[in-house]
């Protein structure tokens, strides 16, 4: 039916129309994975090696008539679960509206105009304007081509763009690999042929390659610790206690240190963090990133649109003979694609004419896009081949005196001198304009233009944004190095971070001529003084991040076009802007929806706030798990009665790895952050300091509970009160503790304690529940706990504070070791 109207449609769907046909056909969008409901993320709680082996342990105890264990051990059950299904569905759902957020774009003409539409919202008939870069959004016909090549390779796994004809098909989700084009929608959604194959093989989520570290160090730390409570139970059958409390002992002991809430715990923090992130104007497209942000060295930033306020207005123009072809140029030779072009317009509306009828009365017969390789746009009318692009390519083709050469050589730089960009004019008028423009369609070479004659330059003015020049100090004192990458002129890159408060030597920048000529040895020995890389192209900008991340560096990138791709996919961090390609979209880390450098650093932060969350959950999680460990396992060796019960194990990792350890997920940022050097590259999570403190707070906790436990009960020999007081000094001591864990660079005084009201809670009903084991009756009779006098209490309150003191010692002696490097 489509194709039968072919005609008529060429002029493009009515919104009304279009509004019809959307009810008929529906969305354009391919069968997706919904949210995960809060049903089967609750079932998925029980899937859990861990909770098998504590119902097992729940009924072993019910056949042996041990109900207060098996009660005490179904409670667990029933709280794990909780826990783990509320921090999941969190971060499920946070992750799935995240990835709402950014929507495909396409241009259609539609009442008779172009405009850009929500992709989702094409209908067969709609007539798609396709561009150099952009991804196809339906299945199609092309109706009209100019020297179009599509890159296939999603449907076919070819990498070589195929050239493609009137009437041929274009398919959704290829890319555009050269030239335009106009395509009949034929087929959306589910009917394309994507479509199609997305119903065959289904959507299958795979996690991160962060994901699968984090997923490598809980099943490391699982096999130590099961491994650690296969030997209590050995060791407890050996010295004579009864298999089935050291069953109970050993199976509650592998529960309370297993850390198996860290990975959600710690991809909690990632997804709260993208959240906080997007809060700044940024959209992190891939959670790994979210914490590589922190460990950012180099940013290499694209002049326009981010530093600068991308736009564009003619401020300045020179046109030789006379203006009135160099209008004539700017109106017809421009694909109105980017602010560039509008403003070309904008400038023929201030000269007193109309583009749109200069466009109507010079149609264009055929044209030779835009490219990197060539860098100039040719249209072909009835008298002339209009040429716009790099001035000095064009001036370099056209025939022209030596003496006027230089003439308008000086008046470039004197344009770039004052921050313009510049655009270049020329015309072919010949006899052969047919053979010409052949020759040059077909070869795209720069010897074609032999027979240009020059016509001028418009400068673009395109204002610094006003915050740039902060934010580019406070990148300074972050330790983060930002290197500009412009296509402009030498000098007009110069003027611009003139304008930041950046002076730069002739050292300290380059132009793409020279930056073609060296190698990667000799760039890499100059690359750290560099500042400003100007008239670069796509393989150049790659170069340059390969020979930075080939020096070590984290390196961010901001780019916008398909020819930014290879260089964004190959920075640490891609960034585009929310206008760029479909393609630079796609293989972009992270959107600027506010085309802002200083979101950059703004993102940069919170990446340094997410980094240190991660280790505080991981410090606070394993040094309150190996604590109790050594409790049990040192008792063991030294034949001493079990200090705690597996209910007492149980209930004190509910109050000390519960509530606490869901606030620190959601611990505000420290403040200061970016005063200190970028997060190291090769710096784990388990760093020196993490594992020292983890080592001492164990060791000591333990060894301290152990001690007053062999103490109170070689003194008294009453075991129900010796274990009420051990389990009341490692149930209150991580309490303690973890506002010393909130910040590992300051000491817990200078610190904010009220800055997060979640921990205060948590820490808040972490103390209740621990009181109600001492003074609710059925908690008391379960538990086998004794209440505690003054003096008991102030032991534990004493022993709470040492361990605070401890971790703030640690924490000084690293800060000093830091400060000497």
């Amino acid at each position: 039916m489509v194709l039968q109207q072919q005609d008529k449609l060429l002029t493009g769907l009515t919104s009304q129309e279009a509004r019809e046909r959307l009810g008929k056909f529906g969305l354009n969008i391919l069968p997706e994975k919904p949210p995960p409901s809060s049903f089967l993320i609750f079932l998925d709680q029980f899937k859990s090696p861990l909770v098998y082996v504590l119902l097992a342990a729940a009924l072993v105890t019910a056949i042996l008539g041990h109900f207060p264990d098996t009660a005490i051990i179904l409670w667990a059950v029933f709280l794990n679960t909780v826990f783990g299904f509320y921090q999941e569905q969190k971060a499920k759902k946070a992750l799935y509206a995240l990835s709402k957020i950014l929507t495909p774009r396409a241009k259609v003409i539609r009442d008779g105009e172009k405009k850009i539409i929500d992709a989702r919202e094409l209908v067969p008939g709609d007539l798609v304007v396709l561009e150099f870069g952009d991804k196809i959004p339906a299945d199609g016909v092309f109706v009209k081509i100019v020297d179009l090549a599509v890159n296939e390779a999603v449907l076919t796994g070819e990498s070589q763009p195929v050239f493609k004809k009137v009437k041929d098909h274009g398919f959704m989700g290829t890319i555009v690999a050269s030239g335009r084009a106009e395509l009949l929608v034929t087929k959306t959604g589910v009917s394309t042929e994507m479509g199609k194959i997305a119903e065959i093989i289904g959507e299958k989520e795979e996690k991160t390659p962060l994901e699968r570290r984090l997923a490598a160090l809980a099943r490391t730390l699982a096999g130590f610790v099961g491994i650690a409570a296969l030997l209590v139970f050995v060791s407890g059958i050996i010295v004579g206690k009864s298999i089935v409390e050291m069953f109970t002992t050993a199976v509650a002991l592998a529960v309370a240190a297993i850390p198996e809430g860290l990975v959600i715990s710690l991809t909690v923090i990632l997804a709260i963090g993208m959240q906080r992130i997007l809060k700044r104007k940024a959209l992190v497209r891939k959670l790994a990133c979210a914490e590589t942000l922190g460990s950012v060295t180099v940013i290499c930033a694209d002049k326009t649109g981010t530093l600068t306020e991308g736009k564009m207005r003619v401020v300045k123009s020179e046109f030789i003979p006379g203006v009135k072809l160099g209008i004539e140029a700017a109106a017809v030779c421009n694909n109105l694609s980017d602010p560039l072009e509008y403003a070309m317009w904008e400038w023929v509306r201030s000269k007193g004419e109309d583009p749109q009828k200069i466009v109507e009365d010079n149609p264009r017969i055929n044209e030779v896009p835009f490219s990197v390789k060539h860098r100039f746009i040719a249209t072909l009318h009835e008298k002339e081949i209009f040429v716009s692009g790099a001035p000095e390519i064009l001036l370099s083709s056209s025939k022209i005196e030596e003496k006027e050469r230089k003439i308008w050589e000086k008046k470039f730089e004197s344009f770039a001198k004052e921050g313009l960009r510049l655009v270049g004019f020329a015309v072919v008028k010949n006899g052969e304009l047919e053979k010409e423009f052949r020759q040059l369609k077909l070869t795209k070479a720069l010897g074609d233009l032999s027979n240009l004659s020059f016509l001028g330059i418009l400068g673009f003015e395109d204002p610094v944004r006003p915050e740039v020049a902060d934010t580019l100090r406070e990148c300074q004192k972050a330790g983060i190095a930002v290197k500009v990458i412009t296509g402009d002129f030498l000098a007009t890159g110069v003027s611009v971070l003139a304008k930041l408060g950046i002076k730069v030597s002739k050292d300290e920048v380059i132009e793409g001529e020279e930056l073609a000529k060296i190698g990667k040895d000799e760039l890499g020995k100059r690359i750290g003084k560099l500042i400003l890389f100007a008239r670069t192209d796509p393989f150049q900008k790659l170069k340059i991040i390969e020979t930075l991340k080939e020096k070590g560096e984290i390196v961010a990138m901001t780019g916008d076009g398909v020819n930014d791709a290879p260089a964004l996919a190959k920075a640490d961090i891609g960034i585009v802007v929310s206008q760029a390609s479909e393609v630079a979209r796609e293989t972009a880390d992270m959107v600027l929806l506010d085309s802002n450098f200083a979101t950059i650093v703004a993102a940069i932060e919170e990446g340094r706030g997410i980094f240190e969350n991660l280790k505080k959950v991981i410090l606070y999680l394993l040094s309150d798990a190996f604590s109790e460990l050594l409790v049990i396992f040192g008792a063991l060796i030294m034949n001493f009665p079990l200090p705690l019960t597996a209910g007492q194990i149980l209930w004190i990792n509910l109050v000390a790895d519960g509530f606490p350890d869901l606030a620190l997920t959601v611990d505000p940022k420290r403040k200061g952050l970016m005063g200190e050097p970028p997060v190291n590259p090769k710096e784990n999570l388990l760093n020196p300091q993490v594992k020292a403190l983890i080592a001492l707070v164990s060791l000591f906790a333990g060894a301290s509970t152990l001690l007053i436990f062999f103490l109170f009960f070689k003194q008294t020999g009453d075991l129900i009160l010796s274990r009420s007081l051990a389990f009341a000094l490692l149930g209150t001591n991580s309490l303690f503790y973890v506002f010393s864990c909130r910040s590992l660079r300051k000491p817990v005084w200078q610190t904010d304690i009220f800055a997060n009201p979640w921990l205060i809670l948590a820490v808040g009903a972490g103390f209740l529940l621990l009181a109600s084991a001492f003074y609710l009756p059925p908690l008391v009779f379960l538990l086998g706990i004794t209440p505690l006098g003054f003096f008991e209490w102030g032991i534990v309150v004493a022993i709470g504070f040492a361990t605070v003191l401890i971790i703030e010692i640690t924490k000084f002696l690293f800060m000093l070791k830091s400060k000497r490097k």
